[in-house]
């Protein structure tokens, strides 16, 4: 290895080391109050509805379903 690869190397090394122990000074030694500051309440100021919106699911198509594209729906694929 050249001189200039040996100092990139160690350039790069000690910048990872330096971002390594900032991570470990704000996630360890760091106060922890930032942890629970977004503690908030939801309150509601509108009544629910006494019925429901809808009253009854109903599927819009009926019947037979094919299975994949083209298939007849009247077929039976086990058989």
């Amino acid at each position: 290895m050249s001189e200039m690869n040996v100092k990139l190397a160690t350039v790069i090394i000690g910048g990872c080391a330096v971002i390594g122990a900032g991570a470990v000074y704000a996630g360890v030694i760091a106060p922890e109050s930032h942890i629970n500051v977004a503690k908030s309440t939801i309150r509601s100021t509108t009544a629910p509805p006494s019925t429901p919106t809808i009253a009854v699911a109903v599927p819009a198509i009926t019947g037979k379903a094919p299975l994949f594209a083209g298939q007849d729906p009247n077929t039976n694929p086990a058989a």
